[in-house]
């Protein structure tokens, strides 16, 4: 097709649709393009438009034939054509003369001259979801003889994939990472020594030290510190309870600091006399009879600990007694938090931690990885997905999943991310080309403005090619 001509276009900000090409003149200045729309429905792409053919003056035997194409990077896709007749050439088509030269999803209108007279079109054509790059033609036939040569070819749209602002997120200066974890160590009653065989502990111990070994013997993490917490249950008396708490933490240290051959220096010790949080949690989460009444009790500040539990013993003998059997043991535990710092890894090493220990990686490190890969690829994606994996909260790494979602067509998938990129000029330039790919164009015209102000410079060029 020769004789291509770009045509200028405007922007609609009252209508929900794609700009609009400016009123354009075909078959040498006799009909005018104004209304042009296109959107996406589904697997399809919709083209409106209006044809002003006030000015055309067309010979009794004369047939003009536009045909709107679709035209991506491997071919076009045509829509149905649009037949303009001269009186003769009217009667002729009415007649079924002309039947096998005209498509029977064709738009035939009869012009009659000096009459003013429009023509509104919608057509649409298949297009896979996951074209987002493609060209609104259309070709021009002023013989009807069903080849373009003796006209031109007119471009309608162009659309485009929105470019995505991807963030490089801040470096970490020191790798903090922590494991936290809960042991149920058993002692026996009102007793503060531990038996390393008693009940559960061969394998309450076992994890514990076991956890702590892993982080030690990995030749890229430091420990910098280990915090030991210990609970008593409310039964028996505050004071002895804060003294069993207490004592059991320092005793469940000592024990663990002997088996992993630590620095006392790195171990830090706690306690909760009574873990009254823990059966709180309990008893709502329960159908006890008097729960309600229960947790009353235990949220009086008037009442001591100890005056809660013998006016619940008291008032509530049955409930009390199942929340001794049942709870009371599991309030008694050992929250540990494993402190440690990770090494920094340069990309090479990064590409290969991010495969099994994605976890010891920054964002920043994640990020560098990513660089590597062709964005788009498999490869750069599955970065991007890890990222938000490991840090599910940053803004950085929801930001730029978002933005592998997006640019592989997945507005759905997006979505869940865009709630939580928070408000940079990039996170901006991403809501907008959601906007855009699910359809609110007017939305996204003030997003990508707001977006390119702040000067996302993908933001501009995005707004240039709406």
């Amino acid at each position: 097709m020769n004789n291509k001509r770009y045509i200028p276009i405007i922007a609609l900000s009252a209508l929900a649709c794609l700009p609009v090409m400016s009123q354009t003149r075909m078959a040498n200045r006799g009909i005018g393009v104004n209304g042009v729309s296109v959107t996406r429905a589904g697997g399809n792409v919709v083209l409106d438009m209006t044809l002003n053919l006030d000015s055309l003056d067309l010979p009794t035997n004369t047939r003009l034939v536009y045909t709107p194409v679709l035209k991506t990077k491997t071919g076009t896709v045509a829509m149905p054509e649009i037949v303009i007749n001269g009186r003769r050439q009217q009667i002729m088509y009415e007649r079924g003369d002309m039947k096998g030269d005209v498509d029977e999803r064709a738009l035939v209108v009869r012009r009659r001259n000096g009459k003013p007279q429009s023509v509104d079109y919608q057509g649409s054509a298949p297009l896979a979801t996951s074209i987002s790059d493609y060209d609104v033609e259309i070709q021009e036939d002023l013989c009807g003889c069903g080849d373009s040569i003796n006209g031109e070819t007119y471009l309608l749209k162009r659309t485009r994939k929105p470019l995505m602002a991807f963030v490089r997120p801040a470096a970490e200066a020191r790798k903090e990472r922590h494991i936290d974890k809960t042991a149920y160590i058993d002692f026996p009653v009102d007793r503060i020594e531990l038996h390393a065989d008693y009940r559960r502990n061969p394998s309450e111990l076992d994890s514990i030290v076991n956890t702590i070994t892993m982080v030690k013997e990995d030749r890229n993490l430091t420990i910098s510190g280990i915090d030991i917490h210990g609970y008593a249950s409310p039964e028996s008396p505050y004071d002895h309870n804060d003294y069993l708490a207490r004592e059991r933490a320092k005793t469940l240290k000592d024990y663990v600091r002997n088996l992993v051959n630590l620095d006392d220096a790195l171990f830090s010790v706690s306690h909760t006399a009574e873990n009254w949080d823990g059966l709180v949690t309990y008893i709502r989460e329960s159908n006890l009879d008097n729960k309600d009444a229960i947790l009353g009790i235990i949220a009086d500040t008037k009442l001591t600990p100890d005056a809660r539990e013998w006016k619940i013993k008291r008032d509530y003998p049955k409930d009390y007694r199942f929340m001794l059997d049942t709870w009371y043991p599991a309030l008694r535990r050992s929250d540990y938090r494993i402190n440690y710092t990770v090494r920094p890894f340069n990309v090479d090493e990064a590409k290969e931690i991010i495969r099994t220990k994605p976890q010891q990686l920054s964002l920043e490190e994640m990020f560098l990885v990513a660089q590597t890969y062709e964005p788009g690829s498999a490869e750069f994606n599955e970065v991007m997905e890890v990222a938000v994996r490991m840090y599910p909260s940053d803004e950085t790494a929801n930001l730029n999943a978002a933005c592998t979602r997006l640019n592989a067509g997945d507005v759905d998938g997006a979505k869940p991310y865009l709630d939580k990129a928070g408000d940079s000029p990039q996170a901006v330039n991403a809501r907008a080309a959601y906007a855009y790919l699910t359809g609110n164009y007017d939305e996204a015209a003030r997003l990508y403005r707001q977006a390119a102000d702040a000067g996302v410079a993908e933001a501009k060029t995005n707004l240039d090619n709406m």
